[in-house]
């Protein structure tokens, strides 16, 4: 059934795109595909390298405050750093020329950025504190340097090359394949499986993700994910804490996302 919102946006609920504005869908899963991102498999994201003795590491060095909306680099920038999260909460995102933003990934504390493309010494997204972060600057030099060193490192480096492009293969069939109640339960347990805690009631997500935020990642519009979100809280699957975080049942919600695909 349709819905008529507020601003007069017709929203089909069934593809989750407004019916009188031009579909984002194929546009945003053609940038995951296009020449932003295609053809550079050997840039392979590094960020599971990073943990233990490596992190602790290169963590050490100075680190920059972000302020929650300050971007710290942007698309076309000269690309010579990654970066390791100190604290806070960053997104990487693409912009396509007519302005649909499409959030990549959400990194929290202990997490690299910036990794995409460095091959070619160019930046190939965003980077945006979500939140007042700390980041630490590693440059590429010092980074591949440490790695030649640690064989562990190098074998690691393929594992996560893998996990990494099959996550990517998963997103995309996500976007290209999936209604938009499907790829918002979705997004909301990858949410609490990687910024979740255990709560009284489910899994709490402690960070404030806006709605805007949510439709970034899930290419739909703001009022697709609040109709959406709505639907899922009377339902009980999801729940808000007096701090307007969400609160998950994901088991609720695993079962829901495989009754829709089953669909």
């Amino acid at each position: 059934m349709d819905e008529v919102t507020g601003n007069g946006v017709t929203i089909d609920h069934r593809s989750g795109t407004p019916q009188n504005t031009a579909p984002v869908l194929a546009l945003n899963a053609d940038l995951l595909v296009s020449g932003r991102l295609a053809g550079h498999q050997q840039c392979v994201v590094l960020s599971d390298l990073f943990r233990g003795k490596l992190c602790e590491e290169l963590g050490r060095r100075p680190s920059r405050r972000l302020k929650s909306g300050e971007f710290l680099y942007h698309m076309g920038e000269a690309a010579r750093s990654v970066y390791l999260m100190r604290s806070g909460l960053t997104k990487t995102s693409l912009v396509s020329p007519g302005g649909h933003e499409l959030t990549l990934r959400l990194h929290k504390t202990g997490d690299i950025l910036g990794e995409l493309c460095l091959c070619i010494g160019e930046r190939r997204e965003q980077a945006v504190a979500l939140e007042e972060s700390d980041v630490v600057e590693i440059p590429l030099d010092l980074l591949i340097a440490r790695l030649r060193k640690d064989p562990a490192a190098a074998l690691e480096f393929a594992t996560a090359a893998s996990t990494r492009l099959l996550q990517t293969y998963q997103r995309l069939e996500s976007l290209s394949a999936e209604p938009a109640m499907g790829r918002l339960i979705r997004t909301l347990l990858d949410l609490a499986l990687d910024l979740g805690e255990p709560a009284p009631h489910g899994i709490e997500i402690r960070h404030h993700i806006t709605q805007e935020e949510l439709g970034r990642l899930i290419s739909a519009r703001r009022e697709v994910v609040s109709s959406l979100l709505n639907e899922l809280r009377k339902t009980g699957h999801i729940s808000y804490t007096r701090r307007g975080y969400i609160v998950v049942d994901r088991d609720a919600l695993q079962n829901l996302l495989e009754s829709i695909n089953q669909a």
